[in-house]
């Protein structure tokens, strides 16, 4: 049984132990006694050298063993991580295709052969932002526009059509609705967007609806609630005509026509079936004559189902010559098809506060036209067009009251030319 397993090794070595066993047997028994002593002491160096051995072989197996529980815990560990890795790996191709696609919009911008609305937007807005910082409101044709009186002063010297404005008040503790009309649209001369357009109507118990929306108002609640928009809704604050739609609505569609000195660049047409309710609000954008561009805005949904007004051509040229009357490269002229006709909303130098965005082709379709906009206004200059707004003839409104202060836009003066030669 000793010689008959194991390795060659191991049977060679307990063949030389049962061989010194016989011979150290042999020679005890034959009085050999050196003999014998020497035989003993080769047998004990052997075994210890066997022990060695065996010990060296259990420390090798116990060192396969860790290593093998090693390799099995890691196949478990990659296992186990798999779901992970791959969603790494599906991070970092989104990275990598996001890095391409800005890449890719770099050297766009960097084209000097292809233009970028939003680009020129955004610088827009950093000049403008510029004279503000630079106290140049008065110079400055930008600073002038978010004034909703003046736009309308601006707009009826030139013999377009704006709502009738019933009273104006300098402050908030002011504000007086009695013998008002039963309809009328309170509004604030400076404020973003429509957060302080209050479209309403008088109710029996002496209190105000909102038109086309939800909530009722005392007259100090009114004041209350625009009082808490703070700089959203800077003063004066004045009453107008609530405009009906050409077909007799109480909202008429709004006409959003963004100009680049004289040139149309896209028109939106928007419908709002509930005043201060966004999801209720539609919209698509045409060119000059009504084509539709399709979904071009991103992030805004796209309603090809909006009818354009019958009176777009009328609105184009309207549109068209108050952008030229303005003064700069760029402003979006907002008006509503009415059941009295075409009425001025307001005039915009920054829509949605320079953060719109447009697919590429139509960025770039609006960016040239910003650049030959510039361009045009760059040779009006040269050729001798006044700076800043330009006030037609036709009338004289003055719209803001004596006590508004120091920093009135009535100071800001009104610079009144013919302006067959710059506008039209």
């Amino acid at each position: 049984m000793l010689l008959s397993g194991g390795t060659t090794r191991q049977r060679a070595a307990a063949g030389a132990v049962l061989f010194l066993m016989l011979a150290t047997g042999a020679a005890a028994v034959l009085g050999w006694s050196r003999v014998a002593v020497v035989g003993l002491s080769m047998l004990t160096g052997l075994g210890s050298l066997m022990i060695l051995d065996v010990r060296a072989r259990q420390h090798r197996l116990a060192r396969h063993v860790r290593s093998l529980d090693r390799r099995q815990a890691a196949a478990e560990s990659a296992a186990s991580s798999a779901p992970a890795n791959d969603r790494l790996r599906q991070r970092i191709g989104e990275l990598e295709t996001k890095l391409a696609a800005e890449q890719a919009e770099n050297a766009r911008l960097d084209d000097l052969e292809r233009a970028s609305y939003r680009q020129s937007l955004r610088q827009h807005v950093r000049v403008f932002r510029a004279e503000h910082r630079l106290g140049l409101t008065t110079r400055s044709a930008a600073l002038q526009l978010p004034y909703k009186l003046r736009t309308m002063e601006l707009a009826a010297s030139h013999g377009i059509s704006t709502p009738e404005v019933y009273r104006v008040w300098p402050d908030v503790d002011s504000i007086d609705l009695s013998g008002l009309p039963d309809t009328f649209v309170l509004k604030a001369d400076g404020g973003a967007g429509s957060v302080a357009v209050f479209p309403l109507q008088r109710s029996s118990d002496g209190r105000y609806d909102v038109v086309g929306g939800k909530g009722t108002y005392s007259e100090q609640e009114m004041r209350d609630r625009i009082r808490a928009l703070g700089r959203r809704a800077r003063a004066p604050y004045f009453a107008e005509e609530m405009l009906l739609d050409a077909d007799g609505g109480p909202i008429p569609n709004d006409v959003k026509c963004y100009m680049f000195y004289g040139q149309v660049g896209h028109i939106l047409v928007r419908h709002v079936a509930r005043h201060g309710d966004a999801s209720t609000i539609r919209l698509k954008f045409v060119d000059e004559h009504g084509a539709d561009y399709g979904e071009v805005a991103v992030g805004r949904k796209h309603d090809p189902s909006i009818p354009v007004p019958a009176s777009l051509p009328r609105m184009v040229d309207v549109a068209e010559h108050l952008s030229r009357a303005v003064g700069l490269p760029f402003c979006r002229v907002d008006l509503y098809d009415t059941s009295r006709g075409i009425v001025l909303g307001e005039i915009t130098r920054a829509p949605s506060g320079g953060n719109e965005r447009f697919v590429r082709a139509h960025d770039e379709l609006l960016g040239e036209r910003w650049v030959d906009g510039s361009a045009r206004l760059a040779a009006d200059l040269s050729a001798g067009r006044p700076a800043g707004p330009i006030f037609g003839n036709v009338s004289e409104v003055h719209l803001y009251p004596a006590t508004d202060g120091g920093r009135s836009p009535a100071l800001f003066g009104h610079t009144v030319v013919d302006c067959a030669e710059w506008c039209r």
